[in-house]
């Protein structure tokens, strides 16, 4: 073999196998991590695995969503951050981009982005979404002057003559978004970017013409047709000539490209079936509950809701008038209560939790008429699993209208007639049925001092809108319901709901100081076990000042 063969020969297989470790070292050093060369926006990560890749284009992001971005019109300049512009950079498909290069599934293509990255290097920009309503609400507030958007063609009514006359289209000029993203793009991808510059292009009407009088004569059509009815059981609302007018709209047609057609616009549909809705809408009402007999039963029935489904009767309302339909029915929801005669049995209301009682005993008669109007509010209440009650919310205003008669309260250091004295009867006999119901109170006051009605003192609730208040949290697996009853001068709270083994253990209220001048201090503890083992323990402190540091006020109420 002459010599300059065998030269050729091992400078290929030389070759060969320079290029094979090359490959192979190029492969090696590039396993599970990004590509050699490649960078974010001007910053090398390359030789990052996935997870520190996507945390540093995350640090990346961050600082670049801190940096305002220069903005250029004409002889005005704006620095504007990248979020007032509707910039909002997508950093997980950034750094799935970025490791994607030279980790496709073609081994081939792979291999040669890994080698064209290693040499020439490979700059990524930030994968970016653009909320172009922010856009333009940034040229509105800085350059609504200087864009003027193309204005199509469209009919207008002329009462003289109850015909549509034609209102020709104008071109117009717009600031060119495409462009803007443009730059954007290249802003986002150069650690040293330049200022982006705002360039206009003609903003061209997408409608020109009305071919044949075709949308001429199907308005004119519509609005003959007037007045059309809408109807609801027995409700009738007229549709004239002038609201047809104010929902027609013309817009492009779909078979012929630049003209238009006329339709009527749910949108403006909406509008006014918003108005309309609060006469149509009716909230269900729940029944209300009581125990008879060991058995719950709804003493007061329920009723259904109403509800004016706006969407879809305003696209029904839309497609029947452009149909010629004169009466149209609107489309309303019935909406079921949540607590009816039929919906008794599957709210789990199946034993008694707990019973709180109390005396009213010597109480004067509009004490005793308070307490009758204020245990009637919560008579029938139902909390569900995980919702915390609230008495004042309950309760709700506490005045004249309500039924209410003044009578003593605490308030301001004295002893006042106010409407509502004698509804903390209520709050406390509540307070004992939930503390022995094994309930988790988490509000709770005591009286300033000892008030006789509440029997044995330290197991009492104040409560005075809006704060303090009795609250409590049905922390039971299902619903629980409330019920007062009042028998001479006595008021007893029920409380039904779904044993879950708890077992309730209150202790107390025990005296800790009783002192001549009638102020004391006492302690009362609840506690939770389950299967032998104590869940919680809650302490409920009352530290009761003396009564003569609260003097009568025996005015009469103003």
């Amino acid at each position: 073999m002459p010599q300059k063969m065998k030269k050729l020969i091992f400078f290929i297989i030389a070759l060969a196998a320079g290029l094979f470790f090359f490959f192979l070292y190029i492969g090696s050093i590039n396993h599970n991590k990004v590509s050699y060369g490649v960078s974010v926006a001007g910053t090398n990560i390359s030789g990052s695995n996935y997870e520190t890749a996507k945390n540093k284009i995350k640090d990346l992001a961050d600082q670049k969503e801190k940096q305002t971005i220069e903005i250029k019109y004409e002889d005005k300049k704006w620095l504007v951050l990248p979020q007032i512009l509707g910039i909002s950079i997508e950093e997980k498909m950034t750094a799935e981009t970025v490791y994607l290069v030279g980790h496709g599934k073609n081994i081939f293509i792979a291999l040669v982005q890994q080698i064209d990255s290693f040499i020439r290097g490979r700059n990524i920009g930030f994968i970016f979404s653009l909320d172009d309503k922010k856009f333009s609400n940034f040229i509105q507030e800085n350059l609504s002057e200087s864009e003027k958007p193309a204005i199509n063609a469209t009919l207008k009514y002329d009462k003289g003559t109850d015909d549509f006359l034609l209102v020709r289209a104008q071109e117009g000029q717009v600031f060119d978004r495409d462009n803007f993203k443009e730059q954007l793009d290249e802003y986002l991808s150069s650690a040293d970017p330049k200022p982006i510059e705002l360039k206009k292009i003609t903003d061209n009407p997408v409608l020109t013409e009305d071919k044949n009088n075709t949308a001429r004569n199907k308005a004119k059509s519509l609005i003959s047709l007037a007045p059309y009815l809408l109807k609801n059981s027995g409700q009738n609302w007229q549709i004239d000539k002038q609201i047809i007018l104010d929902w027609l709209d013309f817009i492009p047609s779909i078979n012929q490209s630049g003209t238009m057609t006329a339709v009527i616009s749910e949108t403006d549909i909406k509008d006014f079936l918003s108005q309309l809705a609060p006469s149509i809408n009716k909230q269900p009402i729940n029944a209300k509950l009581m125990a008879q007999d060991g058995k719950i039963v709804a003493f007061d029935l329920s009723q259904q809701g109403l509800e004016l489904q706006i969407d879809e009767s305003a696209k029904k309302i839309s497609e029947q008038i452009e149909t010629g339909q004169k009466e149209i029915y609107l489309v309303v929801l019935i909406v079921e209560p949540e607590i009816s005669a039929q919906t008794i049995d599957t709210l789990g209301l199946n034993s008694l939790l707990g019973i709180g009682s109390s005396s009213y005993a010597g109480s004067p008669s509009n004490r005793i008429h308070n307490i009758s109007v204020g245990s009637a509010k919560l008579n029938g209440i139902l909390v569900k699993p995980g919702q915390e009650f609230s008495f004042v919310e309950n309760i709700g205003e506490i005045e004249a209208e309500q039924g209410y008669l003044p009578e003593l309260v605490i308030k301001n250091n004295k002893t006042i007639p106010e409407y509502g004295g004698g509804l903390c009867q209520i709050s406390t006999t509540l307070f004992r049925a939930a503390v022995n119901a094994g309930l988790k109170i988490t509000e709770r006051f005591p009286h300033a001092f000892p008030v006789k009605y509440y029997n044995p003192q330290g197991f009492d609730a104040t409560i005075y809108p809006p704060h303090p208040d009795l609250r409590f949290l049905n922390d039971t697996p299902n619903n629980i319901l409330l019920q007062p009853k009042i028998r001479g001068t006595q008021i007893t709270f029920e409380i039904y709901g779904t044993k879950d083994g708890r077992q309730v253990k209150v202790i107390g209220p025990a005296i800790l100081e009783s002192n001549t001048d009638g102020s004391m201090k006492t302690v009362l503890y609840q506690e939770v076990w389950r299967e032998g083992i104590m869940e919680r323990r809650d302490t409920f402190r009352s530290n009761y000042r003396s009564p003569a540091l609260y003097p009568v006020q025996r005015n009469p109420l103003e």
